[in-house]
């Protein structure tokens, strides 16, 4: 459950074996590149290699030959390799002989059943029919009306074969003499019919002839096109030709032996060694964990030297959202229908719906709620608990207040811990200043950590060995805090070693500051009463669902379809808010206070990405 640990590899080849090097990495899955411009500098010399790729004009040559013969162009396995002066004949050629057939496309405007009776015209041969000396040969489609008329002419000076018919026409071949054609012509005109142009050149015949090796230059030049696309990685050093990138470290070993039968060298360094490289993050948590990692990748990537928060956005999200949408059979539908979706679909939100299903079983069970039904559960919670009625009542006017101050509890304790975590983090980073005079540093958590104590001696004097409300203890644990925020920045500036003087001067400086911890402390308010919305959405959907439970009873017979239909609309209204309120705590509440997102994501090698 962390953020995977790389190794950087560099591959060193030779001038005739870095391109299969190339084609080696991107059949490996688990390899990100580091552009060339990354690995250049002025100790090792080193250059980027030239990327300018003609094989992607050839590409676009080849495709634009097929387009104008209606043929689409499709890669495959590569057979062979092909030099530039190859390709270019090879285009020259096919350029010459397609045009041909382009420019009688560019004539024909055929219909699909044109191109049925074209069909069987082909077989006798374009050419020869029009190379006859003695015989034309004419072609077209007749009303259905006026081919029946043609039995009824008694001088024919032709034949007619009869090639397709649909319910309103007929296709015919005829044949005539040189000596009646333009009588034939005139005949055939007056029974309405519309002449399609027997081609001179059989393009389909050419088709055939060229489309093997066409399709064959055309996946070449595709591969050799993308490993060109490949070259902005590598970096050449005199004959040394470098190609640099992270790998994860437990398959450190399997991408070494990528390389088995080449002559190359791969070394293995630790990603510290190259400290103008930024180590990609590549995320790895448990089943239980893992979609939640959907919502991390949204905001932003963690930093390779930072922490994954993948599993305490899963126990947040997921307690939160049970606590607002708390009903143990609606919640049992959430987990059996994520979870299908999720093995079915692959789909990640599919599984953040499944897991934070089975927390509103939970808290539905406490609720003793089951499809807004609130009496099911008591016999349980009497035996179990050894209450009156039930554990919870939430639509009690009783129960209202302490539900609402039980989730800024519950929200006080969160950005607690997200303070400890910014702390950890910064001091990690080394950012000392951010660690212990922030808002969400040591001075934060004091400060915030002090105010609920003293809320708590206020109300519930008797649980506290002290009185937080004492001067010394109030100088000490709020007026010190406020002290370090205000003086943050020069204290930030005096522990670089770069004075105790703010760079703007002390007086633009103080009066920053006095607005800056106004904002500082207002915030602390704000943060906390926005978790009031827990409580509130507790109430909203029981409240929902008491309207469908009263609707169910006054629709008699009509009863159970209201309670069914009551229910799944509760579920995809009601889940739905929750759902983005929930996320939406993750993000400002409590992301905001630690989180910074400026992590690169693992990303293999391909074209594409290049």
């Amino acid at each position: 459950m962390s953020i995977v640990k790389m190794k950087l590899a560099t591959v060193h080849a030779g001038a005739d074996q870095f391109q299969d090097v190339l084609e080696r990495c991107v059949s490996y899955a688990q390899f990100h590149p580091e552009p060339a411009a990354h690995l250049i500098n002025d100790e090792n010399g080193g250059k980027a290699l030239q990327d300018e790729n003609v094989y992607n004009e050839y590409l676009n040559q080849l495709k634009n030959i097929g387009h104008s013969v209606g043929f689409e162009l499709k890669a495959g396995p590569v057979s062979r390799s092909y030099e530039e002066a190859e390709i270019e004949a090879f285009i020259k050629e096919v350029n010459e002989q397609f045009a041909m057939i382009a420019d009688t496309h560019e004539l024909m405007t055929l219909t699909d059943n044109d191109e049925i009776a074209l069909e069987k015209v082909r077989s006798y041969g374009f050419e020869a029919m029009h190379e006859c000396q003695y015989i034309s040969f004419g072609m077209g489609r007749l009303p259905a009306e006026s081919f029946k008329k043609l039995s009824l002419i008694e001088k024919k000076n032709f034949v007619v074969e009869e090639l397709h018919k649909s319910g309103q026409y007929v296709w015919i071949l005829y044949a005539t003499s040189n000596t009646f054609v333009k009588e034939v012509r005139k005949c055939m005109e007056s029974l309405f019919i519309e002449e399609i142009p027997i081609p001179r050149i059989d393009g389909k015949k050419i088709l055939e002839q060229y489309k093997e090796k066409l399709t064959e230059v055309y996946s070449y030049c595709a591969y050799t096109s993308e490993i060109r696309k490949l070259y902005r990685y590598v970096v050449q050093v005199q004959d040394d030709y470098q190609l640099a990138g992270f790998v994860p470290a437990k398959t450190a070993d399997q991408f070494v032996r990528l390389f088995d039968g080449l002559n190359v060298r791969v070394d293995l360094a630790e990603p510290e060694t190259a400290p103008q490289l930024v180590p990609p993050t590549m995320l790895h948590n448990a089943w239980l964990f893992r979609p939640f990692e959907m919502f991390v990748e949204m905001y932003g990537l963690p930093n390779y030297h930072d922490l994954d928060p993948t599993p305490f956005v899963a126990v947040t999200f997921c307690l939160l959202f049970g606590i607002m949408f708390g009903d143990l059979g609606q919640g049992a539908l959430l987990l059996i229908g994520g979870l299908l979706l999720e093995k079915i679909k692959h789909n990640r939100l599919a599984g953040i719906v499944g897991r934070a299903g089975l927390t509103s079983m939970i808290f539905g069970f406490l609720f003793g709620s089951v499809f807004g039904v609130e009496t099911l559960l008591n016999p349980v919670h009497q035996s179990l608990f050894g209450v009156r009625e039930k554990l919870f009542e939430v639509m009690d006017a009783s129960a209202t207040m302490p539900l609402l101050i039980g989730a800024v509890a519950i929200g006080a304790v969160l950005i607690l811990m997200t303070m400890i975590i910014n702390i950890y983090l910064n001091i990690k980073r080394k950012e000392m200043a951010e660690a212990l005079f922030s808002q969400n540093g040591v001075a934060g958590f004091i400060f915030y950590g002090y105010i609920i104590l003293f809320l708590i001696g206020m109300f519930m004097p008797d649980m506290l060995p002290f009185n937080p409300g004492s001067k010394p203890l109030m100088i000490l644990f709020i007026g010190v805090p406020v002290v370090l925020f205000f003086m943050k920045e020069p204290l930030n500036g005096l522990m670089k070693g770069e004075g105790l003087t703010p760079h703007q001067g002390w007086g633009n400086f103080a009066l920053e500051e006095v607005f800056e911890v106004l904002e500082i402390i207002l915030s602390f308010v704000t943060n906390s009463l926005s978790y009031l919305r827990v409580g509130g959405f507790v109430l909203s959907h029981a409240g929902m669902m008491l309207v469908v439970m009263t609707l169910v009873k006054m629709t008699g017979n009509a009863g159970p379809v209201v309670f069914v239909l009551g229910n799944l609309f509760v579920m995809g209204l009601e889940g739905l808010i929750v759902g983005i309120q929930t996320l939406r705590l993750e993000y400002y509440e409590m992301f905001s206070r630690y989180f910074v997102g400026n992590g690169k994501k693992f990303t293999m090698i391909s074209s594409e990405n290049a």
